[in-house]
């Protein structure tokens, strides 16, 4: 099966990228921010639905923290197929 990885796939677009993308065929596997505490009811709610999705924290504003969760899915779901960047940063000024 191939892999898809959605960087911020548990916001509105987000959502709806990993929706599609699962019924597409692909395995799913998502990023969310470190602090995200809904994870496990987002993920719950897909699995209720008939999804099953991975996910794995990264703060996409650090380099060391994304080198890591690319390393770590690799290990664990094998090599990524389709990225798309979804995840945003917020800066305050």
């Amino acid at each position: 099966m191939r892999v898809a990885v959605i960087t911020g796939g548990m916001g509105g677009l987000g959502d709806s990228i990993s929706t599609k993308m699962h019924a597409a065929g692909y395995r799913v596997v998502v990023t969310h921010s470190p602090g995200n505490t809904k994870a496990k009811e987002w993920l719950s709610a897909h699995k209720a639905s008939g999804r099953e999705f991975s996910a794995y924290p990264v703060d996409v504003a650090d380099f060391n923290s994304c080198e890591e969760c690319v390393a770590r899915i690799a290990k664990e779901v094998g090599p990524v197929d389709i990225l798309v960047n979804n995840a945003g940063i917020t800066r305050d000024t």
